[in-house]
Order: structure tokens, then sequence, then C-alpha cells
């Protein structure tokens, strides 16, 4: 299943341009505003997700984008 946007209801992380295949999510450009946190829940209109964040793209205070990245799926919700 191909999507768009999914974002965290705080806004600090986006995934665009995403497909999810079983349990992971490929994201084309995933951005992170201060996230330090392991798992996010991210979602839109019509599904959530509650995804783990790889350790390397965590940060307490900077903002950091990733291209190509796989997400694992820790649970998925349809809204």
């Amino acid at each position: 299943m191909k999507i768009d946007h999914l974002h965290s209801q705080d806004g600090r992380v986006h995934a665009i341009n995403c497909e999810v295949k079983g349990n992971e999510i490929e994201t084309g450009i995933l951005c992170l505003i201060a996230f330090p946190e392991n798992t996010c829940r991210i979602g839109n209109e019509f599904h959530s997700f509650l995804v783990d964040i790889p350790k390397m793209l965590r940060s307490g205070s900077e903002r950091v984008k990733a291209f190509n990245t796989i997400l694992t799926v820790l649970d998925h919700e349809q809204v």
C-alpha cells in the first residue's frame, strides 16, 4: 500500500512517499525534529502506525532528514 504522507500528532515526525510492505514502511523522505524517543505513532486520516525509530536517526536537539529509510511497524490500526 502506498501512502503519500504520514506524520506524528505533535508534528515532529513526517514520513513522505511511503510504501507499506508487511511489517515495514519504506519512506522516501523521513524528517524528524528534535526527536530522541525510540518509538513514534505516525498516521493520517485512514491509518495509524506505531513505528520503531532507528537509533542513528534520534536526536534531542537537531533536525534529521533521511532518505529511503525503512521503519519497522510495531502496531497498525485503521482509523
